[in-house]
């Protein structure tokens, strides 16, 4: 079994996306705990998440890691590019006829706009963010996390971003970016957080995270894991 190092990196391609949303349905949806504890089947998310991914890819940030032995994704990161007059990507699911959907895309929503990076940053007129980051079991623990985040970012630095941000909702995804160098900007609590005066999350059904953090990090700062 090879580490991170032994895996080939390429940029997302349209030919990819029908191999990554099955890659998703099998390794991330199960272990991400917005979508446990919203109790979300993968039904409920293949109404959005194929558009969702054509435009990832459309971004150039986004990166698949296949084992080159085989041709199998063993990992992939989904990125886009904000700019000042594009500073979310969630609001489109907002209009979904399921309510699990809308209420997912809601709390992402939230996330994006907890930090207005653009006027906290005057001098970022790109920002590069890091959507989903997903490893298959086979190769967890191998780095592979790692070295797509750095994927993404020396793509991302290619298009002219100054900045990498995260909405990361799982406790591993987070222990990954700190080693990374990014800071906990905004901090989500999923026992206490409500729409319209509920809860709307199954706490016990979250893989052990309590909240989602925002995160960031300078490009121009070299990643030093920690």
């Amino acid at each position: 079994m090879g580490d991170a190092d032994s895996l080939a990196y390429a940029n997302l391609q349209e030919g990819d996306v029908e191999e990554v949303v099955s890659f998703m349905a099998d390794h991330f949806y199960p272990r991400e705990p917005l979508s446990t504890g919203l109790h979300m089947t993968y039904e409920d998310n293949k109404e959005w998440i194929h558009e969702s991914v054509r435009d990832w890819v459309r971004s150039g940030a986004s990166v698949v890691a296949r084992d080159p032995h085989t041709g199998r994704v063993a990992g992939t990161i989904l990125a886009t590019v904000l700019t000042r007059d594009q500073s979310n990507t969630f609001e489109e699911a907002l209009k979904s006829p399921k309510t699990k959907v809308r209420t997912l895309h809601t709390v992402l929503s939230i996330l994006e706009a907890a930090v207005d990076f653009f006027s906290r940053y005057e001098n970022v007129d790109k920002i590069l963010e890091l959507a989903m980051i997903t490893v298959s079991e086979e190769f967890s623990g191998r780095g592979v996390g790692r070295r797509l985040v750095q994927e993404s970012e020396m793509r991302g630095k290619k298009l002219g971003c100054q900045l990498a941000t995260a909405q990361a909702t799982a406790v591993p995804s987070q222990r990954l970016l700190y080693r990374l160098g990014y800071e906990d900007l905004y901090t989500m609590d999923y026992g206490t957080f409500e729409i319209a005066g509920d809860r709307v999350f199954d706490i016990d059904r979250m893989l052990g995270s309590p909240s989602a953090k925002v995160m960031a990090r300078h490009l121009d700062e070299d990643n030093q894991e920690q």
